[in-house]
């Protein structure tokens, strides 16, 4: 019995000490595994404190730009919704399209200005202007201090007065090796004419004033920018001169077709054709279209201006579509430009331009390239070689207000 007592005894301390042993072995491993939690969570907490510190300081950046988006909201201009204006516009949407084409924005918003007050209910009309002062950038021609009284200039009376202005114009320039910029011309103009101040800046405010009251007419509108600085005269020298060979090119069919300064509507699209060979026949169709119903015309009045100021359709379009080709011909110069240059280069030189001009206009001799870049850059032949490399923008716009016209197909 106490051989017995003692086995039981023995067996009972080896099992108490396995369990013992066991877990103690567990107890170690779970003490290892939680300090290595512990581990884990201390690296975890320093990550979590790390991404908050981030994500006040992005929320932070976030309100930051979000109030400058909201400033910036109030203050952008955003680009105007053009078809809002065409209710507003005799003619509707085909008047104002042919109005504006070619034109910036700012051109535009002078348009529509210029559309609204030509109305009878333009609102009441001021009698004086207030002078902007003496010192230059003003104009000389609007150089002045106090008031100026306003006479309400018709649009017939101003269409007079300009086409006056150009004319005499026109002769004062093939005088001169150099051709007079439009507002110093319009000063002596006026000084020649009225010698004296007062009257000089009355009729400058005057001219200045309607010319933009009633811009929306091309032939007025175009003295507006020229003189304004948003067109160089070369553009109505162009006209001037496709304008003239037209009539003269048309006048002389009649002889042949029909009667003496008249010609059958039936006749217009191949005479058109053969004097404008670049144009699509959808222009050609447009030109046609402007002449309303008529079944004949009379030449000379196509190029007239009526006792109200006003040009005729057919003239309004010749102006829209030379203003659209013009658009069309300086973006293909930029294409080419950038493939032969790269669309990475800020500037250009002289040479670039002639590579461009070969490209675009591969009928246009070397030497009319040259008297068209001096025309734009308002230099002499001479004086052209001379010139460093030009702001890609400052080009463009440039081309964009200058008399620029295609002398055969663009190349391939």
């Amino acid at each position: 019995q106490t051989d017995v007592g003692l086995s039981t005894k023995q067996w009972y301390q080896r099992r108490v000490r396995g369990e013992y042993e066991r877990l103690e072995a567990l107890n170690t491993t779970n003490t290892e595994s939680l300090e290595r939690y512990k581990t884990d969570y201390n690296s975890l907490l320093k990550e979590h404190q790390l991404l908050l510190e981030q994500h006040k300081v992005m929320s932070a950046e976030r309100d930051e730009y979000s109030h400058e988006l909201g400033l910036m909201k109030r203050s952008a201009t955003p680009r105007p919704d053009w078809d809002q204006v065409v209710p507003f516009i005799e003619g509707g949407d085909a008047v104002w399209k042919e109005m504006v084409a070619g034109k910036s924005s700012n051109q535009m918003v002078g348009v529509l200005v210029g559309a609204l007050m030509g109305k009878d209910n333009a609102g009441p009309v001021e009698e004086f202007f207030e002078g902007e002062g003496t010192e230059p950038p003003i104009p000389k021609y609007l150089r002045w201090t106090g008031k100026v009284r306003n006479r309400n200039l018709s649009k017939a009376d101003t269409a007079q007065l300009i086409q006056d202005i150009w004319n005499q114009k026109i002769v004062s320039d093939t005088e001169k090796e150099h051709g007079t910029d439009l507002a110093d011309f319009l000063h002596s103009y006026l000084q020649q004419k009225y010698q004296e101040d007062l009257l000089v800046v009355e009729w400058g405010y005057n001219i200045h004033h309607s010319c933009g009251q009633y811009r929306a007419e091309p032939h007025i509108g175009l003295f507006y920018e020229t003189l304004t600085g948003d067109a160089d005269d070369s553009v109505y020298s162009v006209l001037c001169t496709q304008h003239d060979a037209l009539l003269s090119h048309l006048y002389k069919a009649s002889l042949k077709y029909d009667s003496e300064g008249s010609l059958l509507v039936k006749h217009l699209p191949a005479l058109l054709q053969s004097f404008y060979p670049l144009k699509e026949g959808t222009e050609i169709e447009e030109l046609v279209t402007s002449l309303s119903d008529s079944e004949k015309i009379n030449v000379k009045a196509l190029f007239e201006t009526d006792k109200d100021g006003n040009i005729s359709s057919f003239l309004k379009k010749l102006y829209s579509q030379f203003y659209t080709e013009r658009a069309q011909f300086v973006k293909d110069i930029h294409t080419s430009l950038v493939s032969i240059c790269g669309s990475d280069k800020k500037e250009y030189n002289i040479q670039d331009l002639c590579k461009a001009f070969e490209v675009a206009d591969p009928e246009k001799s070397s030497k009319d390239v040259n008297k068209l870049l001096a025309k734009v850059f308002n230099l002499s032949l001479d004086q052209l070689s001379s010139v460093g490399p030009v702001d890609r923008e400052l080009l463009l716009q440039r081309l964009k207000s200058s008399g620029l016209t295609r002398s055969g197909p663009k190349g391939i």
